[in-house]
């Protein structure tokens, strides 16, 4: 009899393990889908919003039942709906995507499921590139939705509802797509997600968790022979040593992403970023400033141009080069007074402010830090917020400070540094 219960427990044991979490569809709000409306504000939310809700009814019905869930609306009034958005808004992902998702009160049974996935992560994708993250959110869950079994569309789910801040929302959709793609063997998707959710466990300070998790994601990406995968996990594990304090285990787990991202990835240039800024906080300016110029070139988004400028004119104050140092200042002050990136003006001016200070020059240091400062009071950036208020008080009730020390030198460091430029030059100059 103990013989044959064990037999059973080992028979149930693969259900556990292979139990996928039903979907969480529903948030803070009170109107479901009313982040459509409070996203657009205008027509083209109300039709969104309608869309949304048609979806959402269609795809919660067992297919058999779908002929009898719309009442049936004359033609022309449907699309009265939909036709002065048409005239309006000429982006054909739009546009297309209505159109078919249209057909779903018209012809509710002979619609497929996947027409309306593919047109509702259109409409999403769409919603995200103009910035309007719950449109986002609301047509990636109705894509998952639509297509039940699809592990990348609940991933979708799971990242823009991290970027809401809706972690709750978030993990339910990590754990389901890890759940999909490893009963459809999907080793990408499975590795992708399960480094999702460390990520959020990372925010949460729950590093033993994140740890676990990350190391679940590297192992799907080893099983699955994909090494981008494999550097994509490493990379996250180096985040959680540097969280942890290992530094020499954070410096290890950046030379294995180094060795996984190869000399053909242009992701390099992440990765290289952070490890430079994890030298920079520790003192290691020198061995940060030319990882940090190698970078550079690779950069293409204005922003991420601006916040690397900036990380060279802290660098370069650290190690005393003033010319250099006095020239990436001035392109972030002339970077952070453009419409576009005044968003980022806060991070960027907290570093060149930090640069002043280490090269001792306090006024230019405190006119940084003070437009920092109040960057950061317009955007609601209370870790700007608080460490410009600080480096303020510093400058105002000690002297002159002098330059930082610079961390102690170890061959490994500076080697990993040295294969970064390298690695970084040659990508660039494959570019040209």
């Amino acid at each position: 009899m103990k013989r044959r219960r064990s037999q059973n427990n080992q028979r149930s044991s693969p259900s556990r393990r292979w139990h996928i979490p039903p979907p969480l569809i529903h948030g803070p709000e009170t109107l479901e889908g009313g982040g459509v409306l409070q996203d657009w504000g205008n027509e083209l939310g109300v039709v969104l919003w309608q869309a949304f809700r048609d979806v959402m009814l269609w795809a919660t019905t067992p297919a058999e039942n779908r002929d009898s869930i719309f009442s049936d609306p004359p033609e022309d009034v449907r699309r009265i709906r939909v036709e002065p958005v048409l005239g309006l808004y000429a982006d054909p992902r739009l546009l297309s995507s209505l159109e078919t998702l249209r057909q779903i009160a018209e012809q509710p049974a002979g619609t497929r499921e996947e027409d309306v996935a593919r047109a509702c992560r259109a409409l999403s994708e769409w919603a995200d590139d103009q910035g309007k993250l719950a449109t986002a959110l609301a047509f990636a869950q109705n894509a998952a939705l639509a297509s039940g079994g699809d592990a990348a569309a609940a991933f979708w789910v799971a990242t823009i509802a991290v970027r809401l801040n809706d972690h709750a929302r978030a993990e339910v959709w990590f754990r389901r797509a890890i759940g999909l793609a490893r009963q459809s063997r999907n080793w990408r998707m499975y590795s992708r997600a399960f480094g999702g959710l460390g990520n959020l466990y990372i925010r949460r300070g729950n590093l033993p968790a994140a740890r676990r998790l990350h190391t679940r994601a590297l192992r799907g990406a080893k099983r699955g022979g994909m090494r981008r995968e494999q550097a994509a996990a490493l990379h996250d594990l180096f985040a959680v040593a540097v969280e942890s304090g290992s530094g020499a285990e954070a410096e290890r787990l950046a030379r294995l992403a180094l060795e996984s991202y190869g000399t053909r990835n242009r992701r390099v240039h992440v990765l290289a970023h952070d490890v430079a800024y994890y030298w920079m906080e520790q003192g290691s300016f020198d061995r940060a400033l030319p990882v940090f110029q190698a970078v550079l070139p690779l950069i293409e988004r204005p922003i991420e141009r601006l916040f690397v400028l900036a990380d060279i004119a802290r660098a370069a104050g650290g190690v005393g080069d003033v010319e250099t140092a006095s020239d990436t200042a001035t392109q972030v002050w002339l970077l952070a007074s453009e419409p576009d990136l005044e968003h980022g003006a806060g991070r960027a001016l907290l570093e060149v402010a930090r640069g002043y200070l280490s090269l001792s020059d306090t006024k230019k240091a405190a006119e940084a830090a003070q437009h920092a400062l109040t960057s950061a009071a317009e955007y609601r950036e209370s870790k700007v917020r608080f460490a410009a208020e600080a480096l303020l008080e510093s400058i105002g009730s000690t002297p002159a400070p002098t330059p930082p020390s610079l961390a102690p030198s170890d061959e490994v460091g500076d080697q990993l540094a040295a294969d970064f430029v390298r690695t970084l030059q040659t990508i660039a100059g494959a570019a040209d």
